[in-house]
This record gives C-alpha cells, sequence and structure tokens, in this order.
C-alpha cells in the first residue's frame, strides 16, 4: 500500500463524517416535523384566518381495502358512568342510550393456493379463509335518544370525564355482544353464503359445473388424498374452456 494511500483516507474522513452527520440532522429534523403535524392535527384546535373556531376535515387519508364485509349488527346501547367529584363531595353521573353498528369482515387479501382444495372427482372446491373478525364498533351519541347527567353540581370537568368513561364503556358493551358467540355463528354463516357466491360466479361463467364449499380456517381437516391443493383458480377456470 502507497504512503498516499492512508493520506487519502485522511482526507476523506472528515467529508464522510460530516455527511453522517448531516444524515442524522436531516433524520432528525424530519422526524420532529411529522411529531409536530401529529400534534396539531389532534390536538390543535383549527381556525379561520379571522380567528373563528370553525367545523371542517383536519386530515383525510383514502386506502385500499381488500376486506369483504360480511355482515352488520345494529341496535341500541345503554352506557352509564360516574364520577366522585371533589373526592365525593359532587358526586355526578351520565346515562345515554344511542344506535350503534359493528361490521364483520374476512380479509380475502391472506388468501393463497393453499387455502383451495379441488377435488376433480366431485367437481368441489372449498375455500378455506381466515376466520370472521369484528371490526371497530360505531355509537352514534349524535342520534341519542336519551341522555341524562345526574348531581347537584356538574362541572365541566366532571361532564368531560362522564362522557369519556360512557362512551368507553358503550364500546365495550357492543364490542362484547358483536363478538358474542351466537352473533359471531350468524356472522360466519353470511359469510359463507357471501364467498361461496364470490367464487361460485366465475366457476359459472366459465362453464365449470361446480359447488363452493367455505370452511373457514380451524373448522376441520380434509383427507389430503381427495382434495388437489396443487392447482390454482386460473386452472380449475380453464377446464370450462
Amino acid at each position: 500500500m502507497s504512503a498516499e494511500s492512508p493520506r487519502r483516507a485522511a482526507r476523506l474522513m472528515p467529508a464522510l463524517a460530516g455527511a453522517i452527520v448531516l444524515a442524522v440532522v436531516i433524520a432528525l429534523g424530519v422526524g420532529g416535523y411529522l411529531a409536530y403535524q401529529r400534534y396539531t392535527t389532534r390536538y390543535t384546535v383549527e381556525r379561520e384566518s379571522d380567528g373563528l373556531v370553525v367545523s371542517k376535515v383536519v386530515d383525510a387519508r383514502l386506502a385500499g381495502a381488500t376486506d369483504l364485509r360480511v355482515s352488520r349488527l345494529t341496535g341500541t346501547v345503554q352506557a352509564t358512568a360516574s364520577d366522585s367529584g371533589w373526592g365525593g363531595i359532587l358526586p355526578s353521573g351520565l346515562v345515554f342510550k344511542a344506535p350503534f353498528e359493528a361490521d364483520y369482515f374476512v380479509d380475502l387479501a391472506k388468501l393463497d393456493r393453499g387455502h383451495f382444495f379441488w377435488n376433480a372427482k366431485t367437481k368441489t372446491l372449498i375455500v378455506t379463509p381466515p376466520d370472521v373478525r369484528v371490526d371497530s364498533v360505531n355509537v352514534d351519541e349524535g342520534r341519542a335518544t336519551v341522555d341524562q347527567a345526574t348531581g347537584l353540581i356538574v362541572t365541566r370537568g366532571a361532564m368531560a370525564r362522564l362522557r369519556q368513561r360512557a362512551s368507553s364503556r358503550a364500546a365495550q358493551v357492543v364490542q362484547g355482544e358483536a363478538a358474542s358467540a351466537k352473533n359471531m355463528v350468524r356472522a360466519r354463516e353470511n359469510a359463507r353464503r357471501e364467498i361461496a357466491d364470490l367464487y361460485q360466479r366465475p366457476l359459472t361463467i366459465a362453464g365449470v359445473d361446480a359447488h363452493v364449499v367455505v370452511q373457514f380456517e380451524g373448522e376441520g381437516r380434509r383427507d389430503t388424498e381427495q382434495w388437489d391443493r396443487s392447482r390454482s383458480i386460473e386452472e380449475i377456470l380453464a377446464e370450462g374452456r
């Protein structure tokens, strides 16, 4: 190695160190900006140029979805909350009734060749999708039919706490009802029909005389000697051409 190599390396070290420092500064700056943006989006009150507080969409994102909605549960929920207020000196309570809805989805994006089983002898296609899941529930407090606060004096802070606790309790109650065994059974049956129809249509259009059976993951095992999982949907459809 010539004597020039160490000197060249020594000259490059300050530039390399400067580049690293610059990269760190840029990363910190971007991180700080994103954190500030999240904070202002969530916690800063939006105002017009004249200072008036207005109703507006602060932030919106449109994303693609591969979930299939298979059921919707609707009804009315009642929720209660209490607040001790000043160590029990000013107790208060809140009760409200409001309509709710909860949606059930199946994530079809997770399906691959391993989720399809074909029996050429009986012309049966078995689809094994992921299990039905309950999406986040929605309680429409703006359409409440009952909204009653109790207490000698209900301060603004107490009302805010009551509202938050009652809302949280309502969501928990609805989530529990939506995930109950009876409702999950109904949602799965609806999902079977929806998914079977989804895959039956292209088979029928392609002229394949077959029927579709839907079995959710974990609902039982098939005889692997009878069921062929090596063929794709495209190959099955090609039989009708």
